[in-house]
């Protein structure tokens, strides 16, 4: 059997599982990304406001109750699904070394020394593929989306502190 046909053979055995879960990751980075989108309209909206508060000199107020409500709820959703997509990337290594475990355990038992460099790669590949999508997710993924996730967290934690410290200020008339 030539490479390739190993290859496919088993993304069509334990390999599909990892395919299954990068289907189910991509899933939780668009949700979180749909969710940090609705985080970053509602904080430009106080911004947008302020902006125009202030050049019509009138009083500068932050959020009110409802909305910081609004924007905490936002927040933490971001953040599980965040989470939940980030611990996804951890454990695709995990997933192929699984799969090259079992793999090797199915093929100790049925094969002699002429199969064993075709064993052998059949075993590998789940490796290659936790691996590799780990990797990719790791850098197309995470790595845009991280900074804005900890900056909007930033903004709501900051947003929060000032309802509960500051009263409106006049700017003057």
């Amino acid at each position: 059997m030539g490479f390739l046909n190993i290859v496919i053979s088993n993304i069509l055995g334990y390999d599909a599982l990892l395919f299954v879960v990068a289907a189910v990751n991509l899933f939780f980075f668009f949700r979180t990304k749909n969710l940090a989108n609705h985080l970053k309209e509602g904080l430009n909206q106080n911004i947008n406001r302020t902006l125009r508060k202030r050049n019509e000199s009138k009083v500068i107020t932050g959020f009110d109750e409802q909305e910081l409500i609004y924007l905490v709820k936002y927040r933490d959703k971001t953040n599980k699904c965040y989470s939940i997509f980030t611990n996804i990337i951890s454990i695709f290594p995990y997933l192929g070394i699984l799969g090259t475990v079992f793999t090797l355990i199915l093929v100790a038992g049925d094969s002699g020394f002429e199969n064993m460099q075709q064993s052998f790669l059949m075993a590998l590949t789940s490796t290659g593929w936790g691996v590799l999508f780990a990797i990719l997710f790791k850098v197309f993924c995470e790595a845009p989306i991280s900074p804005k996730i900890d900056q909007f967290n930033a903004d709501v934690n900051r947003e929060i502190d000032t309802f509960k410290k500051d009263e409106p200020v006049d700017m003057g008339a």
